[in-house]
């Protein structure tokens, strides 16, 4: 997105936020009605102080005319009308409202300008009581809603507030019906009206609003034309065909979007923002045709590195083939839902990236707790595991789970490879210290010291958040999956057959800067594999020496 657009789309919400907020007070106003018509003409008395003041005027104007310029300016440049239920209800009720707005503000605040007729709502609740009102304030806030909804969509915190805000968007124009329609109606108990308007200041402002209505209606129709007529030069562009995953093809004019192909030909194709390059819901990969694409601008670029996106992945709303292609949709288009985006991080949707995992597990442990009261067993373990958890946060690393009495941990998730298998290593001379300490405080708890197997490899894995997310909390934690995981399983399996205590592999010792003593170095092969791999089996963590620069190479590794 151009720093023209992305400005314009910033000055479209502020205008927007500006002309909502004078809605809401307006039926904040109305509502107190349900009070009494004195107390709404003494708020009143107070709003339009502020609100007809020469400086509030000129920005409500302004606001008013730029907004829906820019709705207008929007409507023409849609290259496709095809769009989610959400979006054609605000875009109708963004079309439609000037139609009857223009109608209460000649009926209101031009005639007081004109003909110093007391806009007050005696005035007001007589002249459009009942008549007037219950049309314009739904399209308003309805357009204004959804328009806020989508802006703070993406916010972290929303999803916390939502329902509150929710309750308040029913309730503010709920209260200003009703506040509205009992001061109209106790009105017309309590006085009689008689019409400010000379018969000439009437004609005249019938004529005010023929030709707003009519000037409106030209001026819309006229972008209407240009919009239709913009979509039959379309037909004459050069054509795209782009095949999908499921192998239909599509052949159409080029200059669409990727996200409009797919909604033009009823492709199932996800997108929770409707297009606006503020999520990752849409990103494909692309297979055939990315040379042809020019590279992601700044907006499109930050989604796709939050997500830890690959090179040929791109977000289908922001890309315009101009060259046949082939893709492949990432996301299930209907099981993406808005419930969804305060878990749209790269580990929601996973991400492949270079880690270190470590295994632990305590030998002999069945043994153990079958000479040991259930009680015992549960705090034995808690105790065990606690610390050792410990030591593994405290040296930089993520608890994936724990399987039992074995703990599986990643390192450098936020890290480069160097720093996560420093930290592993660290993590695993930290954990045979406090071996050692548990040992004594439970010397006459157990029948022989605690040993622990360990074993640490460095690779790509898959980065996901796994599981059903039904407020269990079951799929809120980040595992990893792939070969590396399993090849570091394997290592801390093959430290009960080499009888050391951690055995670590040499490509995780390489790039931790650890050297190998040569009475250490084995080449051993893991269960299932035909390749063996060289490790470092030390029969204490705490052998394994750290190199002395440790904390400058930390600093010069460290992420910009």
């Amino acid at each position: 997105m151009s720093i023209g657009a992305s400005f314009g789309r910033r000055l479209r919400i502020v205008t927007g936020l500006i002309l909502f907020a004078f809605v809401a007070t307006h039926l904040l106003n109305h509502a107190l009605g349900l009070v009494s018509i004195d107390v709404m003409e003494a708020v009143r008395d107070w709003r339009v102080a502020v609100t007809r003041s020469l400086p509030v005027t000129l920005i409500l104007l302004a606001d008013a005319v730029v907004h829906l310029a820019m709705g207008l300016a929007r409507f023409i440049t849609r290259r496709s009308l095809l769009m989610p239920l959400r979006d054609a209800v605000q875009l109708a009720a963004g079309l439609l409202i000037p139609i009857l707005l223009f109608r209460h503000i000649i009926g209101t605040r031009i005639v007081h300008q004109a003909f110093g007729v007391n806009d007050n709502y005696h005035y007001a609740l007589w002249v459009m009581w009942p008549g007037e009102g219950w049309l314009l304030i739904p399209l308003v806030w309805v357009h204004g809603s959804i328009g806020i909804h989508m802006w703070l969509t993406f916010k972290p915190w929303y999803a916390r507030v939502r329902p509150y805000l929710l309750g308040l968007a029913v309730l503010v124009p709920a209260a200003g019906f009703a506040g509205f329609a009992v001061g109209g109606r106790e009105i017309r108990h309590v006085s009689q009206f008689h019409s400010p308007f000379t018969p000439e200041q009437y004609r005249m402002a019938v004529e005010w609003l023929d030709w707003a209505f009519w000037g409106y209606l030209a001026v819309l129709g006229g972008f209407i034309a240009l919009r239709l007529a913009r979509a039959a030069l379309a037909r004459f562009r050069p054509r795209v065909s782009v095949t999908y995953g499921d192998g239909r093809t599509i052949t159409t004019e080029a200059g669409l979007t990727l996200l409009d192909i797919s909604r033009h030909f009823a492709v199932p194709h996800a997108s929770i923002c409707g297009g606006r390059a503020r999520c990752s819901t849409c990103r494909v990969r692309v297979l055939e045709g990315l040379d042809h694409l020019p590279p992601p601008d700044e907006r499109e670029q930050r989604v796709l590195t939050r997500v830890g996106a690959a090179g040929n992945v791109r977000l289908a709303c922001q890309i315009v083939p101009r060259t046949d292609m082939k893709v492949v949709t990432l996301l299930p288009a209907h099981r993406v839902s808005l419930d969804d985006l305060h878990r749209i991080d790269k580990y929601f949707w996973g991400v492949e990236q270079e880690v270190t995992l470590l295994f632990a597990d305590i030998r002999g442990f069945t043994r153990l707790s079958e000479s040991q009261l259930p009680y015992d067993v549960v705090f034995l373990l808690n105790q065990y595991l606690a610390r050792m958890s410990d030591a593994i946060v405290d040296a930089g690393g993520y608890v994936d789970k724990f399987m039992g009495d074995g703990i599986m941990a990643i390192f450098g998730m936020d890290r480069t490879p160097p720093q996560g298998a420093r930290e592993a290593v660290a993590a695993a001379r930290a954990m045979s210290g406090v071996l050692q300490g548990l040992n004594q405080s439970l010397a006459g708890e157990v029948p022989e010291p605690l040993r622990i197997g360990i074993g640490v490899h460095t690779g790509l894995a898959i980065l996901g958040r796994i599981g059903v997310s039904s407020g269990t909390g079951a799929g809120e934690r980040v595992t990893a999956l792939g070969d590396t995981v399993n090849t570091a399983s394997r290592l801390e399996s093959a430290s009960k057959t080499l009888n050391v205590e951690l055995v670590l592999s040499a490509h995780t010792a390489e790039l931790a800067g650890i050297a190998i003593p040569k009475p250490a170095k084995r080449r051993i092969r893991l269960r299932g594999r035909q390749a063996s791999i060289t490790v470092y089996a030390a029969a204490r963590a705490l052998d394994v020496a750290m190199p002395q620069n440790l904390a400058q190479k930390e600093q010069l590794t460290a992420p910009a």
